[in-house]
């Protein structure tokens, strides 16, 4: 080996460890106690692609799913809305605030609660143009997929914040 490629790969080494001893990891990955890593979903209050979401998220990040769980993550409801931002000056609206919300609570295994009931919120802003009606429709839609993508996400990071009690923590 000459010496650039000796300097290359220490370089290289260097940016590797500094970047593993900072907390560094590809978004979407949710370091979960112990205690978190086998649950149960109950998310019948969400819709279908909220639902797959969730379980989709929660799989990717290691979260063994099961009716058996010391906990369930129970989802309590969900809802989008769309409001007018701004209108233009023959008084149509011109642009939209779209918000998703998402409400669950920690159970244990007796139903009770661990955790207050949690909710998460997303927002977009979506330009409204009457003349390209179905692309905007698409649009929406395309945003409302990323924002319930983004509460799914939104959901482990909560969940790694609460506190487990000391008995079922491991």
């Amino acid at each position: 080996m000459n010496k650039k490629n000796v300097i290359r790969i220490s370089i290289l080494t260097f940016l590797v460890t500094l970047l593993s001893a900072c907390g560094f990891h590809l978004r979407g990955q949710v370091d979960l106690p112990v205690g978190l890593r086998i649950l149960n979903l109950d998310a019948q209050a969400a819709e279908t692609m909220t639902q797959n979401l969730l379980r989709q998220s929660m799989l990717s990040n290691g979260i063994t799913l099961s009716q058996d769980a010391p906990y369930t993550l129970k989802i309590i409801s969900e809802s989008g809305n769309r409001r007018v931002l701004s209108v233009t000056s023959n008084a149509k609206a011109s642009e939209y605030e779209l918000t998703q919300n998402l409400s669950f609570k920690l159970l244990d295994a007796n139903g009770e609660a661990v955790s207050e009931e949690l909710n998460i919120t997303s927002y977009r802003t979506l330009q409204y143009d009457a003349d390209a009606e179905i692309g905007k429709a698409q649009e929406e839609a395309n945003l409302r997929r990323e924002m319930k993508q983004n509460n799914a996400y939104n959901v482990l990071i909560r969940l790694k914040a609460i506190k487990l009690p000391k008995n079922k923590a491991n």
